[in-house]
């Protein structure tokens, strides 16, 4: 696709600094105003002459435009439109990781630099394209506060702005993946707000790869232990790609000098105040009004326009993806996409490729192509072959089954403190085993895989736990008689005695093939002074007369925390990420139960030292019936 590159946007225009100048174009000298003159006329020249000679092919490129915000502030976009002359729906995107990443400098205007995610190649279909950078980002000024109250305000007047465009048709379709997913959810919830305030509604589709749902639940604490894998990675990355150089360093020196140290110091400010507060547990290291804020989850029902969402199995948010799509109650056309892979990673080819194009040329161009019959519910299972369609998540018509465990031993070789059994019955007498309390655990696992984003993934570790079951507890099946399938909301009730007054509990699932490789499935998490549980917000289910709870939910409050009783037996419901899996006849189903999980499990230091040297009595039989409650597909 040629691209027609308009470099002089004018203050007068956007009613603020003026966009990247001539960039790529040669300097001209600060009293050479008549070789300026010149150089600008050739290029509109050149301009006129590209587009009369393929206006069908050529797209209209606009770098570093501003955009001011009620407080002053200026944030940075880039913007491309088709050649022709129009108004036209804009595909938006909110990134916070430097849209200009791989043109520090500033010498070119071309899309997909660096992570970003714009999608020039729409303007060929009739669309602008526009990415900008979240405040304290990038080329945007101002402070970065991981989506605060004011960089939510600015997706309002964002939205305010392109309806005021003189190309803009007043409709927008939000899309990114992780970080631009979590904002096309934000900037849609944002929009809600601007409609209630009386001004016309701009978001009326959504694309949303692998986002995240609950800002605490889903990635940066598990089960009310910190996140140590993948929140120190991701916000290096938003501090190294917004270390980089403003793209407008080539065009004015000054102005990126004075963004360049905001941006450090915001970044530092920000990463240091809540990750050192949430390793000292301190307020960052509960559940609050600043992780609500930065939820999607809590404002999707306020959503009506259509949305896809696209998750993986071993997704950092695996367990937001689903819930999301469940939480989109008043959006009539909400679809979900899950599939086994991880967070950077890419899953099976969908059934129809082009569907994300014919999801915008329906709900933003009026293109009658069908995509309002894509079905709701769309999953892949791990060990599965083909993609499977259902109605609704969870799925209807699910038999849940209790597996319970037991300390006789399973014969399966595990290696492991203690390997016992799950069987389908309840052990009538009482009996447990006893683990220590571990400060870490071995790193070779899937959860190291899935919890650095995939970055960390090797053969030999995604697809055999043994090293972690070595310092664990194992209840294993005996080998499957036939194939079992399950798809769905997963709960480990275990009972347990400590001799401390916390612990972390890991509770992860696997598929043991005949060979003893143990290939984990999914994994729960739980700090046991984080035990409470509001059943207001928990999930239920009814089933043969039964209502059954099939996710728990955790408050993570200071208020909800509390001491366990040392040498009492404890109840703990543990969710376990919902997940879909085949597993074949012949093969084993594993619950392992450990206390660390190296390097994405850790607990603040004052919970760490209340759990080492201490022991946990896993129980089992009689009053004390642990068990994990599985989801069998219909």
């Amino acid at each position: 696709m040629r691209s027609i590159v308009v470099r002089a946007i004018t203050r007068a225009a956007y009613g603020s600094r003026s966009g990247r100048r001539r960039r790529g174009a040669g300097k001209t000298g600060g009293g050479a105003r008549m070789t300026g003159v010149l150089v600008r006329a050739l290029a509109l020249a050149a301009i006129a002459a590209a587009l009369a000679a393929s206006a069908a092919q050529a797209s209209v490129s606009m770098c570093d435009v501003p955009i001011a915000m009620s407080d002053g502030t200026v944030l940075s976009a880039n913007i491309f439109l088709p050649s022709t002359a129009g108004q036209f729906p804009t595909i938006l995107t909110a990134t916070g990781y430097n849209k200009d990443a791989a043109n520090p400098t500033g010498q070119d205007c071309e899309a997909s630099q660096g992570i970003a995610g714009d999608e020039p190649g729409l303007t060929e279909k009739g669309y602008a394209v526009m990415v900008f950078d979240d405040r304290g980002t990038g080329g945007s000024g101002g402070k970065w506060e991981s989506w605060d109250q004011r960089t939510q305000d600015d997706y309002k007047e964002v939205l305010s702005w392109i309806q005021a465009q003189s190309w803009s048709n007043g409709s927008v379709a939000t899309t990114g993946q992780s970080y631009m997913g979590i904002t096309s959810f934000l900037m849609a919830e944002a929009d809600v707000a601007r409609v209630a305030e009386g001004k016309p509604r701009a978001v009326k589709a959504i694309w949303a790869d692998i986002p995240m749902a609950d800002a605490y639940r889903d990635v940066t604490f598990q089960g009310g232990s910190l996140n140590a894998s993948f929140i120190p990675l991701w916000l290096g990355l938003v501090s190294g790609l917004s270390a980089l150089p403003p793209a407008s360093l080539s065009a004015n020196p000054e102005e990126a000098a004075t963004l360049y140290l905001e941006h450090l110091l915001s970044n530092l400010e920000f990463s240091g105040t809540h990750v050192v507060g949430a390793a000292l547990g301190e307020e960052p290291a509960y559940d609050g009004p600043f992780y609500r804020l930065r939820s999607p989850v809590v404002r999707a029902r306020e959503l009506t326009v259509p949305v896809v969402v696209q998750g993986g199995w071993w997704d950092l948010f695996q367990r937001g993806e689903p819930l999301l799509w469940e939480s989109l109650r008043h959006s009539a056309d909400r679809v979900l996409f899950m599939s086994p892979h991880y967070h950077i990673g890419s899953g099976p080819a969908m059934e129809d490729p082009q569907l994300k194009q014919k999801w915008f040329a329906h709900w933003l161009l009026g293109v009658e192509n069908g995509v309002q019959k894509t079905p709701h519910i769309n999953l892949y299972p791990i060990k599965g072959a083909h993609w499977e369609h259902f109605t609704r998540f969870p799925l209807p018509k699910t038999n849940y089954q209790r597996l319970h465990l037991s300390g006789e031993p399973s014969g399966s070789g595990a290696i492991s403190l203690h390997d016992g059994s799950l069987t389908s019955s309840a052990a009538s007498s009482e009996g447990g085993e006893e683990a220590p309390l571990l400060p870490a655990s071995s790193p070779c696992s899937r959860e190291t895989a899935q919890w650095t984003a995939g970055g960390a993934s090797t053969s030999a570790c995604d697809t055999n736990n043994v090293t972690y079951e070595a310092s664990s507890l194992t209840y294993t099946t005996a080998p499957l008689a036939t194939e079992m399938k399950f798809t769905g909301l997963i709960t480990g009730d275990l009972w347990a005695k400590l001799s401390s007054t916390d612990a972390t509990l890991v509770a992860v699932l696997s598929d043991v093939e005949p060979s003893g490789a143990s290939n984990q499935i999914t994994a729960g998490f739980l700090m046991a002074s984080q035990r409470a549980i509001d059943p207001k917000l928990s999930t239920y289910t009814k089933y043969n007369g039964e209502r059954l709870m099939i996710r728990p939910w955790h408050p993570f409050t200071k208020a909800s925390q509390k001491a366990v009783t040392p040498g009492e037996p404890t109840e703990y419901k543990i969710e376990i990420y919902p997940t879909s899996v085949i597993i074949k006849a012949g093969d084993r189903l594993r619950l392992t139960i450990g206390t660390a999980n190296t390097f994405s499990d850790v607990p603040s230091l004052p919970t760490l030292g209340q759990e080492l040297g201490g022991t946990i009595t896993v129980l089992h039989g009689g009053h004390y019936d642990s068990n994990v409650l599985l989801p069998m597909a219909p």
